[in-house]
């Protein structure tokens, strides 16, 4: 019996030592493997393998995160072998790499994403307000008369508006002859893009320029605007000077349009701005009548 005991005991051992060796030439294949890497680069050389093939292509590609409006420099590309099936539409060629240099990203690039010429742009021509009018809009232009009506003249290009739309008529009472004011208020649009106060038209990525004289997009305010009309002794009046640019579906342009065409005493809008990231549509009643404010009793 004690035979037998000594027996397992023994061939326990011994496999004890066949496990710990094993675990070691483990360890030592797995350190040669990682020499053997780092000798042809780390996992580049896996990686060419990989991504090479028919119809691969070197493309540029960002070394780190560039941000909206972030100018393109060299040290923030690189380039890499891609397989064709991962070749996105619009993408840029080792060779023209240096052409990036100098331009501008319009929309966010990560760390590794292929440059795809959509997402930047030399902003050559685009201060132009065509530019600037989103799609399936239109860019309608309306004259201030009193800077009250856009909120003192605070809104700026870039801001986000509704349009509450006044008229002043007066009615004949068919049976006593008498007048009575017709007064009517409703909201004519929502949620409606500031395109330009004045000269001064909206960004759609932060321009890039050497001359300080040519950024040419920077918002000034409405009273800024007055005053560089001014000459000679004659000051340049508010009214005389500014106007703005907001940016309308096209049903929404006649409406807008008749409101401004109409004498002030008989019809007016207001600008409302929004606030920051406010798009909900207005909730409850958008129309007034002069019935609204005077109830009869």
């Amino acid at each position: 019996m004690n035979r037998t005991i000594a027996a397992a005991s023994s061939s326990s051992s011994r496999n004890r030592g066949v496990l710990l060796l094993a675990a070691v030439f483990g360890i030592l294949s797995a350190m040669l493997m990682f020499a053997f890497l780092n000798s042809r680069g780390g996992d580049n050389g896996i990686d060419e393998q990989l991504n090479s093939g028919a119809g691969a292509e070197t493309v540029v590609v960002v070394t780190r995160n560039v941000n909206v409006g972030e100018k393109i420099t060299a040290d923030m590309l690189g380039t890499k072998t891609m397989p064709a099936a991962a070749l996105v539409d619009g993408h840029i060629k080792d060779s023209e790499a240096t052409t990036l240099v100098g331009q501008v990203a319009v929309a966010p690039l990560y760390s590794g994403e292929q440059v795809l010429t959509s997402k930047i742009s030399t902003y050559e021509g685009q201060n132009t307000i065509a530019w600037k009018v989103p799609d399936g809009m239109r860019a309608l232009g309306l004259m201030v008369p009193h800077e009250a009506w856009i909120a003192g003249g605070l809104p700026q290009p870039g801001d986000m508006i509704d349009i509450l739309g006044i008229t002043a008529f007066v009615t004949v009472d068919p049976l006593t002859g008498q007048e009575r004011p017709d007064l009517l208020a409703g909201y004519i649009a929502q949620n409606v893009q500031v395109l330009a106060v004045a000269q001064s038209v909206v960004k759609t990525v932060p321009k890039i320029a050497t001359d300080k004289n040519s950024s040419g997009a920077a918002a000034v305010s409405a009273n800024a605007g007055a005053q560089a009309v001014a000459t000679g002794d004659e000051t340049g009046t508010y009214e005389k000077s500014i106007s703005i640019t907001i940016a309308l579906p096209p049903d929404l342009v006649a409406k807008v349009a008749l409101i401004d065409a109409m004498e002030d005493d008989v019809a007016q809008y207001r600008i409302l701005p929004r606030q920051k990231g406010d798009a909900d549509p207005i909730s409850g009643k958008t129309t007034y009548k002069y019935e609204d404010i005077f109830p009869a009793r």
